[in-house]
């Protein structure tokens, strides 16, 4: 088994946050439920709450300004590349669908990061509409 760091899981779930430009409070509780969720099935302990936020924050400007740059592509193929047993893909990709539906909005730069994850990991999109 692959050894894996919280930021190797934080980091796919504050890209589904940051994606869209929108950090909502029902994003920002998914992934928080999510990062607490996952971190057990990496062997990691779960950190408090308030450290999982403040490595969002921490990390927030980087990611965003990944995300604008002509590196986008390549900043989200390595975040989601770590990850190759089927049982983190699973669960990764699921809190990553989650994230992005949890505010009644899915844009399509979530579609889009979905629909690349799906890609990576053999999934097909989930049918979910999206808003413009």
């Amino acid at each position: 088994m692959t050894d894996f760091t919280v930021d190797d899981i934080l980091m796919p779930l504050a890209i589904t946050v940051i994606i869209d430009k929108k950090i909502r409070d029902p994003e920002m509780n998914a992934y928080c439920e999510w990062a607490e969720t996952l971190m057990p099935l990496f062997n990691l302990p779960i950190p408090p709450r308030k450290d999982i936020i403040d490595w969002f924050n921490n990390h927030e400007p980087i990611i965003s300004e990944k995300l604008k740059g002509p590196r986008k592509n390549t900043s989200v193929l390595v975040a989601l590349t770590k990850f190759k047993e089927d049982i983190h893909v699973e669960n990764i990709y699921e809190a990553m669908v989650a994230i992005s539906i949890c505010d009644q909005e899915y844009k399509r730069e979530e579609s889009e990061l979905i629909k690349s994850a799906g890609l990576i990991w053999g999934y097909n999109r989930p049918p979910i509409k999206v808003d413009d």
